[in-house]
């Protein structure tokens, strides 16, 4: 994927800022433009970088994961078939070449000199819009999401109601949203049928014990099909099931803690799985039991506990697929 050109594009709900990488320039004084983020402006990038001099067929853009926010810019750029490549957010936060400033254009600038620097590395990697159909489970996602949180909200709220009235109203709502949540589910089962692949995918998850519809359709739209990332470990820490280290030097030494920025919406969903996987599963109940120890009554050693089923179902999901086979209960299971 080596390019001569480079432009880098920081992301927001409302607008993009683009550098253009000019060696031997500073980067704060790379060639910057600011254009709304919305059709006619990505047609307006594109023109400024041609008056710029750039071949855009011969360009690779940068861009930082921002979700929901570059999603219309992913597909413009795939439908003009342009390269581009998306990035941590950690590249702009750490990076230390340049300006110590803090803003747009220059977050643009380091993103386009990042991408010269590294260009052809592991570091940079060609970037492949999902499919339709991935897309779609994308959004429904987002959408179920959204209905779940609001539930939960009604259902926190009913919980302090001062007055049946009040009881009443909320629970109107809550069961509009159940209603909007099975409709929503339904949905993602009707895309997880129309597409082969995904849909051998979902088959081959639901034989993992305690793994259900919701996890599988879950688990294949975070991993877009199990594309995304290269290990469970990755996957768990995404979600936060595993802990990130945390350490400078030799002096520096934090324990090993779960994101707090992880998809806490996978992880409560995991947390249902990993109970029905306890319960029905004689291998995780083993499992369980034995990281309990001698203290079952203890509320933190059982969260650790769960969070370790959960890690292995994450696992399995993982072997399965990558084995390209469905999951085979042990003998213990079978007793």
């Amino acid at each position: 994927m080596n390019k001569n050109w480079f432009i880098g594009i920081d992301v927001s709900k409302k607008t993009l800022d683009a550098s253009i990488f000019v060696a031997g320039e500073v980067i704060n004084r790379f060639p910057h433009i600011q254009v709304r983020n919305e059709k006619q402006g990505f047609k307006e990038l594109l023109r400024w970088a041609k008056t710029q001099g750039v071949n855009t067929k011969d360009t690779l853009f940068g861009l930082e994961f921002t979700g929901y926010y570059s999603d219309a810019l992913e597909q413009f750029l795939t439908g003009k078939k342009l390269c581009y490549a998306m990035l941590p957010t950690t590249v702009v936060k750490h990076y230390q070449r340049g300006t110590r400033d803090k803003n747009d254009k220059t977050d643009s600038a380091k993103i386009a000199d990042y991408l010269f620097r590294f260009n052809g590395t592991e570091c940079i990697k060609q970037r492949v819009l999902p499919s339709k159909a991935m897309q779609e489970l994308k959004a429904l996602k987002s959408e179920r999401k959204f209905y779940v949180q609001q539930r939960v909200a009604c259902e926190n709220r009913q919980n302090v109601a001062k007055s049946k009235q009040e009881q009443k109203h909320l629970q109107k709502a809550i069961d509009l949203f159940n209603e909007q949540i099975e409709l929503i589910e339904q949905q993602m089962a009707e895309v997880v049928t129309s597409d082969e692949e995904i849909y051998l995918t979902y088959t081959r998850l639901l034989t993992i014990p305690g793994i259900g519809p919701v996890n599988a359709i879950n688990t294949i739209a975070n991993t877009q099909n199990f594309t995304a990332f290269e290990t469970a470990r990755q996957y768990a820490k995404y979600v936060g099931v595993a802990p990130s280290e945390h350490s400078s030097g030799t002096s520096v030494r934090w324990r090993g803690r779960p994101s707090p920025h992880a998809d806490l919406q996978a992880k409560a969903d995991l947390s249902m799985a990993a109970m029905r996987a306890v319960e029905f599963s004689c291998d995780m109940s083993i499992y369980y039991e034995r990281k309990l120890g001698n203290r079952p009554n203890d509320k933190d050693v059982k969260r650790k506990a769960l969070n370790a089923v959960k890690f292995q179902l994450i696992k399995m999901m993982f072997a399965v697929v990558r084995q390209d086979r469905v999951f085979e209960q042990r003998g213990l299971d079978k007793a």
